[in-house]
């Protein structure tokens, strides 16, 4: 092959890659606003799933090299920086880190079955792992007494309350993995497109997020963050269990307080558009971040584009069933 063929074949790879990026992100912003618009349950597996699809997609469908698997999800966690509403660094991280496992898996064990299945169990487990992350960083090492506490209460007066809730946990675990298996199975042996959630359905969703609209208020936001049912009833349990340790009454007070404090600052945090921004800005230091920012700029207007046509496409069609 010569030089201008690789030129060619990379600059093909890389209009694919942003386009790619571009779609992912589309789905993954209509489905988080409508998920945190109607406190839906469980949006973050769905979404895990449908970036394991674009992912195989990629790889199998599209042909595209294993580095661009980590590169899709980053322009995607970039593009996810520019909504103006909704939670900022936690998504971001979520979409990079996913990313990044499924490129691990394929770039230790290859591009095979073994590779892919491995990839995509690792970006699956994360969906997992991250709100325990979340919660570690609020409690710090009093979430581990918490669980122990009430693992051992439950086990000793409600033993089938634990047995359910721990089948029930597994079961759903593991039937998310063997739904990303079939996916690996099915994307490498017939190569065709895996589609969770279409892009023109989620189009009027996005043109709602992306930055034509005002910014929501990052204070009001993390208070309302601290009504969620993760944070509220793990709150819930943490005052339970505290009330009733030996320790003073100003020290059950603090040990009440502290976890609220620091969670309303993580809140606001992970919804601050100057933490992010500054992080982009102190990260585009770096030649390869700033190529992947450079990358999502170009998908960012690819998003903007196909958003349009889809939403304009989608009124062109409810107005002529209502004739």
């Amino acid at each position: 092959m010569t030089d201008s063929d690789q030129n060619t074949k990379t600059n093909v790879e890389t209009s694919l890659e942003i386009k790619r990026a571009a779609q992912l992100s589309i789905t993954e912003i209509g489905l988080g606003s409508l998920g945190h618009g109607f406190k839906i349950p469980l949006t973050g597996q769905v979404l895990s799933l449908n970036q394991l699809a674009f992912l195989l997609n990629a790889v199998n469908r599209d042909q595209l090299p294993k580095s661009a698997t980590f590169e899709i999800s980053g322009i995607a966690a970039i593009l996810k920086s520019f909504s103006p509403a909704g939670k900022k660094l936690g998504p971001m991280l979520s979409i990079a880190m996913q990313g990044f496992l499924f490129w691990l898996g394929i770039s230790v064990l290859g591009l095979n079955i073994l590779g892919q299945i491995v990839g995509g169990i690792l970006l699956c487990l994360w969906a997992f792992i991250q709100p325990f992350i979340t919660l570690f960083m609020i409690y710090g090492f009093d979430l581990v007494m918490l669980i122990e506490f009430y693992v051992k209460r439950i086990s000793e007066d409600y033993a089938f309350i634990a047995i359910s809730l721990t089948y029930a946990v597994l079961g759903f675990l593991i039937l998310k993995l063997l739904i990303a298996v079939g996916f690996v199975v099915y994307s490498l042996g017939t190569k065709r497109k895996i589609s969770l959630l279409k892009e023109s359905k989620m189009s009027s969703l996005v043109m709602q997020q992306i930055p034509q609209g005002t910014q929501k208020n990052a204070f009001r936001a993390a208070l309302k963050d601290l009504l969620k049912p993760l944070f509220l009833l793990s709150f819930i349990l943490m005052l339970l269990f505290i009330w009733q340790i030996n320790s003073s009454l100003s020290q059950k007070i603090w040990l009440s307080l502290r976890p609220l404090a620091v969670a309303f600052i993580l809140f606001y945090i992970l919804r601050s558009s100057w933490v992010s921004e500054k992080l982009i800005s102190f990260s585009k230091k770096s030649k390869n971040f700033e190529r992947i920012y450079l990358k999502a700029k170009a998908a960012m207007n690819i998003l903007v584009v196909t958003t349009t046509k889809n939403s304009t496409e989608n009124s062109v069609d409810t107005t002529s069933k209502k004739k």
